[in-house]
């Protein structure tokens, strides 16, 4: 299957701009295509206003395209648009390039000057038309490589974007202090962590609520691997779960296995977000999750577990259920309501759902004439 060019919407845009460069002699733009997915491109090196390689024709020739580099004033323009929105700074330290800022950053014909030590004089030799297609998975991987060939680097962009978001929030740009920040100060981490530990009764009164999450003045570097979605729900999980030790008694939840613990995620965040960053079937972790909030850890594994009993185990909940119910592992069902006994002997009643399957309706109880 030939390779494609330009996955991400700004890397389509990026051989829009060499389209149009190229239209006296579109015919060099399937030979450049062409070496590139032959992989002939090597060596690329990029700057401020340049992306450079050797392509290797007939002989290797030194091939580089030049990008009009935006002046200080433009890439004010360019941070403002980012600031306007939480969303287009989120969606930039996430890996993307906001569309918001695409037409400002994306070149268009005008700004593309190819140049290469090869004998052809067109506009656009196929050694530049392939350097274009090559430097479009520069962009798709990195849009901050779009941003460097455009005159600014990563780090520089990062630094006045967290600059900008904390005169926003009215804190210093300080990645590493221990001072409370905010209008509400409350403690910070390392504060908290140093503090000798109190006794019960001289303990702070526990809140009627689990902790709420204080924005970041910076999300995570793009490059780090980490989602800032993802991860402002493993903090909300880490404080709703502090709070239900705290105010139920509750256990931390870090006995479960990794299977279990995606459920109990799953019973108050995204589950479609959930399902496919586990690629677990939307339904059945709906299904699931379901269980959860209706029976805890014992409702999910009463979904969950199948069990080989004998018949005679089963007869009572059979004869509950009435004529025709069916008996199978531990379970037993009648049309839409299935009764099912646990491990340690308790009895859940389900219900059929078209979309999602049996669902947890009630239980547990002891004896299944409680359920019927």
């Amino acid at each position: 299957m030939a390779r494609d060019f330009g996955r991400t919407w700004w890397g389509k845009a990026w051989l829009d701009s060499l389209e149009a460069r190229a239209l006296e002699d579109p015919n060099r733009l399937p030979r450049g295509r062409t070496y590139a997915r032959q992989e002939r491109v090597t060596d690329i090196e990029l700057s401020p206003g340049m992306v450079s390689a050797q392509v290797w024709g007939s002989e290797p020739y030194r091939t580089s395209l030049h990008v009009r580099v935006l002046t200080d004033e433009q890439w004010n323009a360019v941070l403002d648009v980012i600031m306007a929105q939480a969303s287009h700074a989120a969606t930039l330290l996430a890996g993307e390039v906001p569309s918001s800022i695409g037409p400002m950053v994306l070149p268009d014909r005008g700004d593309l000057g190819p140049d290469c030590s090869c004998p052809d004089w067109a506009e656009l030799c196929k050694h530049a038309a392939a350097l274009c297609y090559t430097a479009s998975d520069l962009f798709d991987a990195d849009p901050f490589a779009l941003l460097t060939l455009r005159g600014r680097q990563r780090d520089d962009v990062l630094r006045e974007v967290r600059r900008r978001r904390g005169q926003r929030l009215g804190v210093d740009d300080q990645t590493t202090t221990a001072t409370p920040r905010g209008a509400d100060p409350g403690i910070s981490a390392s504060a908290a962590f140093k503090r000798p530990v109190e006794t019960f009764e001289r303990s702070a009164p526990i809140p009627d609520q689990p902790a709420r999450l204080r924005p970041l003045a910076a999300g995570p570097p793009a490059d780090s691997g980490i989602d800032h979605v993802e991860l402002d729900e493993l903090v909300h999980d880490a404080a709703r779960r502090a709070w239900n030790m705290l105010a139920d008694g509750q256990t931390s939840g870090l006995h479960l296995s990794v299977g279990s613990d995606v459920v109990r995620r799953a019973t108050h965040g995204d589950i479609d977000r959930i399902a496919t960053a586990t690629q677990l079937d939307s339904a059945e972790l709906r299904a699931a999750a379901h269980a959860w909030n209706r029976g805890g850890h014992a409702g999910f594994r009463a979904l969950r577990d199948r069990f080989e009993l004998p018949s005679a185990a089963l007869a009572g909940a059979a004869r509950n259920l009435g004529d025709g119910a069916k008996l199978r592992a531990n379970t037993v069902t009648s049309g839409t309501t299935q009764l099912r006994i646990d491990h340690t002997g308790q009895w859940w009643r389900f219900e059929h759902d078209d979309e999602l399957g049996w669902l947890l309706a009630s239980g547990p109880v002891d004896d299944p004439a409680d359920l019927t």
